[in-house]
C-alpha cells in the first residue's frame, strides 16, 4: 500500500509539472521542420519565423518568396505550404514570410438596435452588407500596421534572396496580395522580376472613408511594368472573384508576356489544382526571365 501511495503521488507531481510547463508547439510552431528551414527576421521588435528551402534540383534559377493570407504562418495549409515545398525541385529555392497578423478582426455581427426597421433607413450600408463594429478610424489603423508589418518584412528578405542567385519571383495569397499590391504601387518594397497574385482581395476597403481608400487592385496593376500571373479560384473570397473580371479587362491591354490571368480549383480537397497552378507560375516565370 506505501508502495502504491508513493506511486500515486509520484504520478500526480508528474502530471502536475506537465500541465504547469508551457507547450512545447506553441514554443516550437515549426518543430516538425529541419531546424536549418527556419530562420528569423525582427519585425517591430519581435522575431519573426521566414522558411527558407534551397534549391533540389540541378536547375537553380533564383528564389520565390511566397506571403499567404493574413493570420496564418509561414507554413500556412494548402496550395501556400504546396508551393512552399514542391517548386523545389523545379529551380526555385522557397522563402515562406509569416504574414501579416491583425490588431483585432473586424466583427460585422449586426447588433439587434442597428437592425432596419420598416419604412426607416438608418443603414447607409446596402443591404446585402452587414454592420461593422468598427469605425473607419479603426480599420485604417488596422490596414496601416498590417501593411508596415509587411513593408518592414518584405525589406529585410534581399539578405536571404541574394543566397540565391538568380530571378525572383514573389508569390502573394488573399488579402495579403491586396496588401502587397499597394505597397509595390508606392514602391515601398523591392520589386520582384515576376509577380504571381492569387484570389487577391481588400475585404475592408469600401469601409474606409473615401480620402484614405486606395486604388483598386485592378487600377494599380495596370500601372505596374512588373510581368503579372493572376490566378483566380473558385472557392476565393466573394471580393476577389467579383473583382476578377475587371483586373482581367483593367490588364488586358498589355502583353500575355506582362498579364496573364488563369482560373482553376485551388480548394483543400482538389490537390491537383496545386499542381496546375504549380505548373503555371513555373511556366510563365521561365518565360518572363528567359531561363
Amino acid at each position: 500500500m506505501v508502495q502504491l501511495g508513493r506511486l500515486s503521488l509520484l504520478l500526480i507531481v508528474t502530471v502536475s509539472l506537465l500541465m504547469a510547463m508551457p507547450s512545447v508547439k506553441a514554443q516550437q510552431p515549426y518543430a516538425y521542420l529541419s531546424a536549418d528551414e527556419i530562420k528569423f527576421i525582427t519585425i517591430d521588435g519581435k522575431q519573426s519565423e521566414i522558411l527558407v528551402r534551397s534549391w533540389q534540383s540541378k536547375k537553380h534559377f533564383g528564389s520565390a518568396v511566397i506571403v499567404a493570407a493574413s493570420d496564418t504562418d509561414a507554413d500556412a495549409a494548402g496550395l501556400a505550404s504546396y508551393l512552399r515545398t514542391n517548386i523545389n525541385s523545379l529551380g526555385w529555392a522557397s522563402i515562406s514570410l509569416t504574414p501579416a497578423k491583425g490588431l483585432y478582426r473586424p466583427n460585422y455581427a449586426t447588433k439587434p438596435e442597428e437592425i432596419t426597421k420598416a419604412g426607416t433607413e438608418q443603414l447607409q450600408l446596402s443591404s446585402d452588407k452587414s454592420v461593422p463594429k468598427y469605425e473607419s478610424s479603426q480599420l485604417l489603423e488596422l490596414r496601416n500596421f498590417q501593411q508596415t508589418n509587411l513593408n518592414e518584412a518584405l525589406n529585410q528578405l534581399p539578405a536571404t534572396t541574394s543566397l540565391f542567385p538568380g530571378g525572383k519571383i514573389m508569390i502573394v495569397l488573399d488579402d495579403s496580395a491586396g496588401m502587397i499590391i499597394n505597397l509595390l504601387y508606392d514602391k515601398k518594397i523591392p520589386t520582384p522580376d515576376v509577380l504571381v497574385i492569387i484570389n487577391p482581395y481588400r475585404e475592408y476597403e469600401y469601409l474606409i472613408d473615401p480620402q484614405s481608400q486606395r486604388k483598386s487592385i485592378a487600377e494599380q496593376l495596370v500601372t505596374m511594368s512588373i510581368p503579372i500571373l493572376d490566378i483566380q479560384s473558385a472557392d476565393a473570397h466573394p471580393n476577389s472573384i467579383e473583382q476578377a473580371t475587371t483586373r482581367l479587362n483593367y490588364n488586358q491591354v498589355k502583353p500575355a508576356r506582362y498579364y496573364r490571368q488563369y482560373q482553376m480549383s485551388l480548394d483543400l480537397s482538389n490537390a491537383s489544382g496545386w499542381e496546375e497552378a504549380l505548373n503555371q507560375i513555373e511556366g510563365f516565370s521561365r518565360t518572363v526571365i528567359g531561363r
